[in-house]
């Protein structure tokens, strides 16, 4: 027990901690300061709400398609990922966090200026490893996810870096409250 907690805690410090690290020099290679990350209009702070929903839905989306019978056998391996941590709701707060702000700032707020939101989202879902050039139900569930990127991506464009934290967040925890609960 011991050691999964270690583990789950390396995971998400060094998410939070590596990804930014990775951002430091696209952003100054960019002339884009930190303080430009996280620039967001009093207007805007009202719809940040708005991305925690999506995030909620789309998480919930996703665990009614994992749970098909179709997706079943191709999805198996991504589910045991998800379940064999054994985390309790503290695990699922902190990753969730540190997902969210660490990978955010580093895809959008570093990486989108770079290549685009249709780029960025394509390399994000292709590093969680769900492309699959042996499995084509892999790639369906690949697109639905994409699709949210995207959304993500539009949403730290339109509106802050904080629009697209806020959702990454909420589809987090909704997965892996539920799959902490399911393990």
């Amino acid at each position: 027990m011991r050691k999964m907690f270690s583990s789950l805690w390396i995971l998400g410090l060094g998410t939070l901690i590596l990804f930014p690290l990775l951002a430091w020099p696209l952003l100054y290679w960019q002339d884009i300061s930190w303080a430009e990350l996280f620039i967001v209009e009093k207007e805007t702070l009202y719809t940040v709400p708005n991305f925690l929903s999506a995030g909620i839905l789309f998480g919930l989306g996703m665990i009614w398609l994992t749970e098909l019978e179709y997706f079943e056998k191709a999805l198996k391996r991504y589910k045991n990922m998800l379940t064999g941590f054994k985390i309790n709701r503290f695990h699922v707060i902190f990753l969730s966090i540190c997902a969210g702000v660490g990978e955010e700032i580093f895809f959008r707020g570093a990486m989108q200026p770079l290549i685009g939101i249709l780029g960025t989202a394509v390399i994000f879902v292709a590093i969680h490893g769900y492309y699959s050039y042996k499995e084509f139900k892999v790639n369906i569930f690949a697109t639905f996810l994409t699709l949210f990127i995207i959304f993500l991506g539009w949403g730290a464009q339109e509106f802050s870096l904080y629009h697209a934290i806020a959702g990454h967040f909420a589809y987090d925890l909704v997965l892996l409250a539920y799959y902490r609960k399911n393990a």
